[in-house]
């Protein structure tokens, strides 16, 4: 068996050297990653960007008589609510009537200006009222007549306090805020958390599958060019098809994989790069991402974000995607003519589509169930365990046992390719049926 992989190098360094060696894949190589990095490091200095605070209005409200016939002392609204001392409101004069009528009230309201608001204040039995009144013809709207009376009606809530005889410590109690929440017992309190732990999957197979559109083709045409060639006899004259199959794949993987780690490595390089030169000019900006990954670190399981966790995440993804690419190469194998590219690329897309919607569709319906088992099938696990293993949903333990199992099935993948490749070699040309195809598998 060591044999027939002899050789295998030779057909990795050759067909990793053509694939790489043209300007045009240096070009989109580099072009796209500098592209990347230059929208991550704009965007950060965009957002970074404070928003231009908003001018506020000035009241067109200038002076406010009230009557206040709740009964109880009459209160400095200005003392005790600091938003009546803003720009907003901080020019307002309050006068206070006393001994009149309501209609008195706004009489005077009347003959004041057409900026003077009437507010009245009545005790009633289901508590107390506060009524603006603008008077006809006033510049006064209903609008900032709200506004104004939302203020009022705060201080005047926080005298009646003052007035109840309470100390400062029973005050400022009875003056907190109450904030509601809930938790289910064993279940994460953290909302960002349980979302992280939802989404990063689906982001990370969507991801995956654009990869797996885009050189899967690439990787099934390599494998099947020679074949409808008359350059494999040759070929197999000088290495066993073990070794072809093996060394073919793992250099197209090879090329992807450095395709993507540079694009990668842009997006993080923009990522902290930008974060860095947006908090040169804004030291205040923090990027939302950053703050997730370290959130993640924080909060999220105990192996999040350690290396190991990383190490095997990193590990997994590329041998999911090398048992993706063997599988790209097992759909070439069976190609015994040019124009039969195109329909044995179902073998590898319809995996590729339905683990896909598996692994992106599980977690929106909530199915535990098929979440644990699709950690362990080779065809889902590439789209979800690299991720959960990361944002520690599973421990590494559990990560091993998935990366054990897709490494047993890749080599499988691997000797099934190279023995129908080999097996084939009588039928180029003629059209296979699924019983040429198990006679070939089982024959020695």
């Amino acid at each position: 068996m060591k044999d027939n992989f002899r050789g295998w190098k030779s057909v990795f360094g050759f067909t990793f050297r053509q694939a790489t060696k043209g300007v045009g894949f240096k070009l989109v190589t580099l072009l796209v990653a500098f592209l990347i990095l230059g929208v991550f490091v704009l965007v950060n200095i965009i957002v970074a960007k404070p928003d231009k605070v908003d001018q506020v209005e000035t009241s067109p409200i200038n002076r406010v008589i009230i009557l206040d016939n709740s009964g109880l002392q009459p209160t400095n609204f200005k003392e005790i609510n600091p938003q009546l001392n803003t720009q907003q409101f901080g020019h307002i004069d309050f006068a206070w009537e006393e001994n009149t009528s309501k209609d008195a009230v706004i009489k005077s309201a009347i003959a004041d200006s057409d900026k003077t608001l009437a507010v009245i204040i009545s005790a009633k039995e289901s508590g107390y009222e506060l009524e603006g009144v603008i008077p006809a013809g006033s510049i006064i709207t209903k609008r900032h007549a709200i506004e104004l009376l939302e203020q009022i009606s705060s201080a005047f809530s926080t005298g009646k306090l003052i007035q109840s005889g309470l100390t400062t410590s029973q005050l400022t109690s009875v003056l907190k805020p109450v904030v509601t929440s809930y938790a289910k017992i064993g279940e994460s309190i953290s909302e960002i958390a349980i979302v992280i732990k939802i989404v990063a999957p689906m982001l990370f197979g969507f991801m995956l599958y654009m990869m797996l559109l885009l050189y899967g083709q690439t990787i099934s045409k390599s494998v099947s060019t020679e074949k409808t060639s008359k350059l494999m006899e040759t070929l197999l004259t000088s290495v066993h098809p073990y070794a072809l199959i093996t060394g073919k794949v793992l250099a197209i993987t090879s090329m992807a994989l450095l395709q993507f780690v540079t694009w990668i490595a842009a997006v993080f390089a923009g990522l902290f790069g930008g974060n860095a030169v947006a908090r040169a000019f804004y030291p205040e900006y923090e990027n939302t991402a950053i703050t997730a990954i370290n959130f993640l670190k924080d909060n999220i399981g105990e192996t999040a974000m350690t290396i190991p966790a990383v190490v095997l995440a990193i590990i997994f993804f590329c041998i999911g995607f090398l048992f993706y690419s063997v599988l790209a190469g097992l759909a070439g194998c069976l190609v015994s003519k040019p124009e039969d590219v195109a329909s044995t690329q179902t073998i590898f897309m319809f995996p590729v589509i339905i683990s896909f919607l598996i692994v992106y569709l599980a977690p929106l319906m909530k199915n535990e169930a098929l979440i644990t088992i699709s950690r362990y099938i080779p065809f889902t696990a590439p789209f979800s365990v690299p991720v959960e293993v990361i944002t520690g949903t599973i421990g590494l333990f559990e990560g091993m046992i998935a990366l054990t199992l897709l490494l047993v099935f890749t080599v499988f993948i691997i000797l099934l390719s190279a023995r129908i490749y080999k097996g084939l070699i009588l039928y180029t040309g003629q059209k296979l049926s699924l019983k040429t195809i198990g006679n070939v598998i089982k024959a020695k």
